[in-house]
């Protein structure tokens, strides 16, 4: 049981070595990207919605006597797909906003560490994350 514990210590060691070698993602650069992406959809969304329910009213609903059918279905369908694509399209340009807005606050940037005694080597940088709040 020992020797199992010891190997499973060891084990997670590795691996816990290993996650902390890689690379951080820049929190700044991964907003914009996420808020170009929820823009974009946005965007698609609020045209094919637009499309939807454009098309929806300008096909006619034409009314089968011998049979008594009509495509007043599929106009309906239409026309609420239509309407759910525009809201939906509400919020991913509210989230786009906020995370544009939050990534203009956050920046990852290196930060150089002030001593009150000089020492002969140049100063040493730091990542540090700085935010910025509005008042």
């Amino acid at each position: 049981m020992k020797n199992i514990a010891i190997a499973l210590f060891l084990i997670g060691i590795i691996f816990q070595s290993r996650a902390q070698s890689e690379r951080l993602e820049n929190p700044q650069v991964s907003l914009m990207e996420k808020s170009d992406h929820q823009y974009t959809a946005g965007w698609i969304f609020l045209g094919t919605g637009t499309a939807f329910i454009v098309a929806a009213r300008a096909i006619p609903t034409k009314y089968d006597y011998y049979d008594g059918s009509s495509n007043q279905t599929f106009l309906s369908v239409l026309g609420w797909t239509g309407s759910i694509a525009i809201i939906t399209s509400i919020p991913l340009f509210l989230s786009a906003g906020k995370n544009a807005r939050l990534a203009a606050k956050l920046s990852l940037q290196n930060h150089t560490l002030y001593q009150p005694i000089p020492l002969d080597h140049p100063l040493p940088n730091f990542p540090s994350l700085s935010l910025k709040i509005p008042l």
